[in-house]
């Protein structure tokens, strides 16, 4: 009995070493170093090279891997360096993780040597790329403003290369804050990465316009018809340009809405319609009463186009009525 009890006794002391020790196997994580990281924060598995335990699932292994360290430095900024000092740390602020899947931080096996120096990936975006997507973005806005001559677009000054994270690269241009057709014109181009806006950058632009234009032969004064043989027809390359050029087509039933003096190249904030009907001239008034179209002479107070509502003066009441102006130039008044 005594020999029997000594067994017992001695195998329990065995299984209690052997599954003590099996409890405590050690979990050792051998780093790389150096490498470059995506993400704006550096995970265990970014700068390991391999995890080892003989009892590690493959669910333990993902969250090791999974255990964040440290926010990645900036894009274009030094490298960080993470050590065994470090990542130890990081295993005991994770405790509680780890302990979930049956681990704990006193079971890693870092080596003192460790030292890992990481860096953030980033994405090149020449300067050329840049000015190109910006130029042919400025190019499109100006054509649309003005499409009768030809554009010269060439950037003002030096743009840098830049470094921005990595992902899905878009450029945008914002509005136009400049009404010039030619001058110095700012482009501001917006740089987004994953659908983030990341970088904006100013690149000035010296714009040229070479377009056909019509020169004043003679003072204009404010209301003056424009004609085309009051005019010299040229070809110019204008350096500054904020209205656009009235084009010899369009010399059509327009008149000067200021003075122009001789020399001066017309422009379009120069110039206005002629209206259907003139302040103070004579119009006829008509009327409908019953099928029955009836007229009467009348004295227009305000210019009026086609389709607008104008005041004119019956010419034997005197009063005051509003009708619509017709095609023909009469003024057509609805009777109530």
């Amino acid at each position: 009995m005594r020999t029997c009890g000594l067994l017992v006794v001695s195998l329990a002391v065995f299984l209690f070493f052997a599954c003590g020790a099996a409890s405590a196997e050690q979990i050792k994580i051998t780093f790389v170093d150096k490498v470059e990281v995506d993400g704006s924060s550096i995970l265990i598995g970014d700068i390991c090279r391999e995890i080892e335990g003989a009892q590690l699932t493959e669910n333990q292994i993902e969250i090791i891997r999974s255990l964040r360290l440290r926010t990645s430095p900036l894009v274009g900024r030094p490298p960080v360096v993470i050590d065994a000092g470090f990542i130890g740390n990081s295993l005991r602020i994770a405790k509680s993780v780890l302990r979930e899947i049956g681990l704990d931080p006193s079971l890693f096996d870092i080596s003192k040597n460790t030292k890992v120096l990481v860096s953030r990936k980033s994405l090149l975006v020449s300067a050329q790329e840049l000015i190109g997507f910006a130029q042919s973005a400025l190019l499109e806005e100006l054509t649309q403003r003005f499409d009768g001559g030809e554009y010269q677009v060439e950037v003002d000054t030096s743009v840098p290369n830049l470094s921005l994270p990595t992902g899905k690269l878009d450029f945008s241009l914002r509005r136009l804050r400049s009404q010039f057709l030619a001058g110095h014109i700012n482009v501001y181009l917006d740089i987004s990465i994953d659908g983030v806006n990341r970088k904006s950058v100013k690149i000035p632009f010296s714009v040229k316009l070479t377009t056909k234009v019509l020169i004043a032969k003679k003072n204009f004064t404010r209301g003056d018809p424009l004609v085309i043989k009051d005019f010299e027809g040229s070809t110019q390359t204008l350096d500054q340009a904020r209205r656009t050029p009235v084009q010899a087509t369009q010399l059509r039933q327009i008149r000067a809405n200021r003075r122009v003096s001789k020399g001066t190249v017309l422009t379009s904030n120069m110039v206005e319609r002629i209206p259907k009907i003139l302040s103070g001239k004579l119009v006829t008034i008509v009327a409908n009463f019953n099928g029955v179209r009836v007229k009467s002479a009348g004295r227009a107070l305000v210019d009026g186009f086609i389709g607008q509502e104008i005041s004119v003066k019956n010419r034997l009441s005197n009063r005051i009525i509003v009708g619509v102006v017709t095609p023909n130039g009469d003024v057509q008044v609805a009777v109530r």
